[in-house]
């Protein structure tokens, strides 16, 4: 069995390879490498992948199409923007009161009983601004749908 050689194989002559003269594995290219004459052409001859000769690019007399209107926003679209907007809101309460309760267990300072009770203050106070949220969020929402 033979040890591979590296750094003697065909890519490492000049001409060879990526960016030669033949393509990967010692093929001729198949098209033109950058900067041949396909930037730069002959006029009225498309260029790759270029539109076909007489095709108009763009708008006529340079303008630009104007919007498209959006239909008017109905109350009750509102309702149920402002309706996910407050459930939202009170998922991260929610998830912010457990972090807090989380993190202020870990928090080094004062005795076990001290640590606890701002641990819990910061989760009541979380999960009941977020239930609210939730909560208010579900009624706009039942209420968009009468």
């Amino acid at each position: 069995m033979t040890e591979p050689t590296y750094g003697s194989g065909q890519y490492d002559q000049p001409g060879h390879g990526y960016g030669g003269g033949q393509g990967y594995g010692g093929q001729p290219p198949q098209g033109p490498q950058y900067g041949g004459p396909q930037y730069g052409g002959p006029a009225g001859q498309p260029g790759p992948g270029g539109p076909p000769p007489g095709y108009q690019t763009g708008y006529p007399s340079g303008s630009t199409p104007l919007p498209t209107p959006s239909a008017p926003r109905t109350p009750a679209d509102r309702t149920a923007l402002i309706a996910t907007a407050v459930t939202i809101v009170g998922y991260v309460c929610v998830g912010g009161g457990l972090l807090a309760f989380i993190l202020l267990l870990t928090v080094d300072f004062g005795d076990g009983t001290a640590k606890f009770a701002n641990a819990l203050q910061a989760l009541i106070l979380g999960i009941g601004f977020g239930g609210l949220n939730i909560a208010a969020g579900t009624w706009l929402t039942g209420r968009r749908s009468e």
